[in-house]
């Protein structure tokens, strides 16, 4: 019986010897796991590869496209109107880059231009920003659904956030004139004119005068002087030398800036010409910038090209991580440049020569009266131009003579006039006292006859005035004989109608 009971109790003590066995290694397993939890691990490196082509697959891209914007209605899709991205969109859903239903709504793809071009507006180096499926060969394939006035050059992977428009930190126009467009209103305007020193001058002189911070609500529509958005920085605004083109002397205007509104290019440069022209003074450009309204005239939209767009924020950050290429199109710059050149450049200088589209835009800037007072009234806006053509005068001319002239150079309507009639031919006899081709709206009138294009009068002394200066100035001559006599001819209407008017007069008292 004994013995039974020390051997139950022995084979307890070997389990409760076990048990602490095996608390104790449960034990320390789990500090030797802790402190191997607590060991830190080297972290492995992750092998950074560049960004391929990754043909077939959906990227977000930046893609350089250069046109000619003749002919079409801007560069942002409007229902009913041929513009640029009317053209390209469809191409890209042809060559199964985007689908159909992206090619309709354009914001589906994410698509964005680096800037808006107006009506008639080329570019050189338009940014579009998608994400397109990268199908092989697939600039030469978009070119072949292109017209040739619009060519793709090439594209760069970007990242997905990546906006042409909200990244493009300036712009760069350039702006293509004859040189005529600068020439004092008193030149004869032939297509052999060539500029001086002193006006390529005075042309970058007031050039910098829009360099800088300022409000330009008067070079826009729809914008007033108390908007924020009526603020603009011009960084840079150059003129460079003449050349010709086909006999017709050439300059072309550069400017860059962050950001440009509507018509704003157009009409600083527009404004530039009048005064150098001499339509206003210099202070014209202050006087615009304040709160008043100046009337600002637009200038012509062909000679406007869109030059560059440049993404100096973006290649900073990205440009340069191993990752993402700068957005930079040296590579393309030959090829960009021949399509510059036959296809933007020589249209410019084939439509100025055949249709003298700048030319006869200078016959509106004596419709502005800028911020001249109309002191005539609102039909005479052309004030300022006929107080310096008054100091051009003849001498001996009489300052009361030269002021009659504007204020009674229209004809007089006698049929429905009941003032006296003798008033009527003191004013037309002071009219003709004075050198027409001066001071006179009707003279003006006759000019713009005599310098249309289509006219057998502009044909005549163009040719004159190509023979040599002299010719020239005898052609001035004989305009001016031209135009005496014209007013001779209407002194000698009214005077007559006068003399008519008065023996009617006195039948009709008779009788009574």
């Amino acid at each position: 019986m004994l013995k039974k009971i020390q051997s139950i109790i022995y084979k307890f003590n070997q389990s409760l010897l076990r048990m602490a066995e095996n608390t104790l290694n449960l034990t320390s397993k789990r500090a030797t796991d802790q402190a191997e939890n607590n060991i830190p691990k080297k972290k492995t490196k992750k092998q950074i590869g560049s960004l391929g082509q990754s043909e077939g697959c959906r990227r977000k891209i930046a893609m350089v496209v250069a046109y000619n914007g003749k002919g079409y209605f801007g560069v942002q899709v409007n229902p009913g109107f041929q513009t640029i991205e009317s053209d390209i969109l469809p191409a890209l859903s042809k060559i199964g880059a985007i689908t159909q239903a992206e090619a309709e709504c354009p914001a589906k793809m994410w698509f964005q231009r680096g800037s808006r071009t107006d009506k008639n507006v080329s570019a050189a180096g338009q940014i579009f920003s998608l994400k397109a499926v990268l199908v092989p060969d697939l600039i030469i394939k978009l070119n072949e659904e292109l017209p040739p006035q619009i060519r793709a050059f090439g594209f760069v992977r970007t990242t997905n956030g990546f906006d042409s428009k909200n990244w493009c930190d300036s712009r760069t126009y350039m702006y293509m004139t004859p040189t005529f467009a600068f020439a004092p209103i008193e030149k004869f305007i032939t297509d052999d004119y060539r500029t001086t020193s002193d006006i390529l001058e005075r042309i970058r002189a007031i050039l910098k005068k829009f360099v800088g911070t300022h409000k330009f609500h008067n070079f826009t529509s729809g914008v007033k002087y108390e908007e924020a958005c009526a603020k603009r920085y011009i960084i840079n605004f150059e003129c460079s030398d003449p050349y010709v083109r086909d006999g017709i002397e050439f300059i072309t205007i550069r400017v860059k800036g962050q950001s440009f509104m509507m018509h704003q290019i157009r009409k600083m440069i527009g404004l530039t010409m009048a005064i150098v022209r001499g339509y206003c003074p210099e202070s014209t450009i202050e006087a615009s910038w304040g709160p008043e309204k100046v009337d600002v005239p637009k200038a012509s939209g062909l000679g406007l090209v869109l030059e560059e767009l440049h993404f100096l924020g973006y290649n900073k950050k990205f440009g340069c991580d191993g990752i993402h290429e700068p957005i930079d199109w040296s590579k393309h710059k030959e090829d960009m440049d021949k399509f510059k050149e036959e296809h933007i450049i020589s249209s410019i200088v084939a439509q100025e020569k055949e249709e003298r589209v700048t030319f006869n835009w200078l016959r509106t800037l004596q419709n502005h009266n800028f911020d001249q007072n109309r002191l005539y009234g609102p039909e005479h806006p052309w004030y300022f131009m006929h107080k310096k053509l008054k100091k051009m005068s003849p001498k001996g001319t009489n300052e009361n003579e030269a002021a009659s002239v504007v204020q009674h150079s229209q004809e007089p309507d006698l049929e429905n006039q009941q003032t006296d009639t003798s008033s009527l031919v003191d004013h037309s006899e002071k009219s003709i006292t004075l050198e027409p081709i001066l001071c006179s709206e009707r003279t003006f009138n006759v000019c713009s006859k005599m310098t249309d294009p289509s006219s057998s009068a502009f044909d005549c002394q163009t040719s004159q005035s190509l023979e040599s200066t002299q010719n020239s100035e005898r052609t001035i001559e004989i305009f001016s004989n031209d135009t005496e006599n014209h007013f001779n001819n209407v002194h000698d209407k009214v005077k007559l109608e006068s003399e008519e008017t008065k023996n009617n007069r006195q039948s009709q008292i008779t009788s009574n």
